[in-house]
């Protein structure tokens, strides 16, 4: 019995045919992502897009201060949260009284904790007063999906109460 010997093998480099069909791979990948319009670095190269999706946020969430002093409402700006991608937080507080008197002048924070991983964010974000017991606090980022506990701070006259809530994303 006789077997025929293949040209690549009679040509001597037996991996020819091997890297033949992987240039002929890197050019079609190539002129794929030249015609899906994917973004491309400055070099030509295209670019790897992050890990984002949102998490719909339709209404704010409510949360009571542990010493129930004060209520605060907060909610994502856009009414999402993007897992890995940028975002801020609307924050309304209000005393927790029957007029709901919004807190005015105070030293408010929020920030999230990733309980199951030992982490939090890799950012502190920065809070703002805008008047009328409405605050924003940006710099907030969520850089992978799963169990989020969240906290939020209200300071008034040296006296801190603070207040949790949880994120499943």
């Amino acid at each position: 019995m006789t077997f025929a010997r293949s040209p690549v093998a009679a040509s001597g480099q037996p991996f020819a045919g091997a890297a033949a069909a992987l240039v002929a791979l890197a050019v079609l990948a190539g002129t794929l992502a030249a015609c899906t319009g994917a973004p491309k670095t400055p070099d030509g190269v295209p670019a790897v897009a992050p890990d984002a999706h949102t998490i719909p946020f339709d209404e704010p969430h409510e949360i009571l201060t542990r010493d129930k002093a004060y209520v605060i409402s907060w909610q994502p700006v856009g009414g999402a949260i993007p897992i890995n991608g940028d975002f801020e937080v609307e924050l309304f507080v209000t005393r927790n009284d029957e007029a709901r008197t919004p807190v005015e002048g105070a030293n408010v924070s929020m920030t999230c904790f990733m309980p199951e991983h030992g982490h939090g964010m890799l950012r502190e974000p920065v809070t703002e007063e805008l008047g009328g017991g409405h605050y924003r606090a940006r710099g907030f980022l969520l850089h992978m999906d799963g169990y989020w506990t969240v906290s939020a701070t209200v300071m008034v006259g040296g006296i801190a109460a603070s207040a949790d809530d949880e994120l499943r994303l």
